[in-house]
């Protein structure tokens, strides 16, 4: 009987010592929940890898408003470590519900000071900054006879009625971005104003922040508000497109790293901050962005020469606290022409 059971009770064992090392790589596992674009994930996250080849990483990708409801669905039970790109405005609000651990950065002196949370230490840093761009398809223009706008009161002019797309501010981080911009350039009321005469030719708000861009690219609607990274990327590819900063200024927001609070933060979700906020990783960003936590002395293609120069002064801890109000204004005047789901 004891050689019968002898090697059930070895197999057993070896079982328990095979689930707790399991148990103990998944526990060591990072759990990232990201908004970096799929391309972006893909660079950054191979570089990390190569960086710290014996840590797990496992990733969520998601827009701004999925992953910021989701860390708040879960703020009972957090499951994720880190915070990998999420918008500013969306981190301010993670702050004011203290979901955000306070974060050790050795190089912090060196980032810019619109680049970090006003804490010390801060609750998240800036990797990286987005602004609103216009994307046109000169080609498609030319066409109609039409001039390129060079402005954003050029997007009310009549002759390009049915002509512009937008992503919508509720469920895009770019359009959300872009509207806190006409609110900064304008003022809250002119800002209305301004936004119903846009609407008028305005075709269709989409849900994507990219998809303008694509359309502008495609031809069906030559002229998209997006960001000035998807017009990078498709001149990077040769794409017939113009991008333009808009002459009064351009909103912009803040592609944030932070870490989730915990009852254990994991070593690993440390040695990622630390990885996530060098130098190195800073020219990983800059080859995306022209903006980023720590200046870098390179200007990616189709961005403009200084991109800090019509920076406007966005109050991103304030709109973070008008969100809400700000959206359902929105949604009263404009939802009509949304891009159904």
């Amino acid at each position: 009987m004891k050689l019968l059971f002898l090697p059930l009770l070895i197999f057993l064992l070896l079982g328990c010592v095979q689930d707790k090392k399991s148990k103990l790589r998944n526990d060591d596992k990072l759990l990232i929940y990201t908004t970096f674009e799929n391309e972006q994930v893909s660079q950054y996250i191979q570089a990390f890898n190569a960086a710290y080849p014996n840590i797990q990483t496992e990733i969520i990708v998601d827009s701004h408003g999925v992953i910021s409801a989701k860390i708040l669905a879960e703020k009972n039970n957090p499951k994720a470590d880190i915070i990998f790109g999420l918008s500013v405005f969306n981190m301010e609000q993670l702050k004011r519900e203290n979901l955000l651990a306070p974060l050790i950065i050795e190089n912090l002196s060196d980032f810019q000071e619109l680049f970090r949370d006003s804490n010390n230490p801060p609750y998240y840093v800036g990797l990286s900054g987005v602004e609103s761009a216009i994307i046109v398809n000169e080609k498609e223009l030319k066409k109609q006879s039409l001039p390129i706008p060079k402005s954003y009161k050029d997007l009310t002019n009549p002759i390009y009625k049915g002509l512009i797309t937008m992503s919508n501010p509720t469920s895009s981080g770019t359009g959300f971005l872009s509207v806190a911009g006409f609110i900064t350039l304008f003022g809250e009321n002119e800002a209305w104003e301004y936004m119903k005469a846009l609407n008028q030719n305005i075709a269709l708000y989409t849900h994507s922040g990219s998809k303008p861009a694509r359309m502008a690219l495609s031809g069906e609607y030559p002229i998209g508000i997006s960001l000035g990274y998807r017009g990078h990327k498709m001149l990077v590819a040769n794409q017939p497109i113009t991008m333009i900063f808009a002459d009064e200024g351009y909103g912009w927001d803040l592609e944030c790293l932070a870490l989730i609070q915990k009852d254990s933060i994991k070593p690993n979700a440390q040695t990622f901050i630390k990885w996530a906020s060098s130098d190195e990783a800073m020219k990983l960003y800059a080859e995306n962005n022209a903006l980023t936590g720590i200046k870098q002395n390179t200007t990616p293609l189709g961005y403009l020469s200084n991109p800090y120069e019509n920076l406007l002064a966005v109050d991103f801890v304030d709109f973070s606290k008008q969100r809400d109000r700000i959206l359902k204004t929105w949604n009263t005047n404009f939802d009509i022409k949304s891009e159904t789901k």
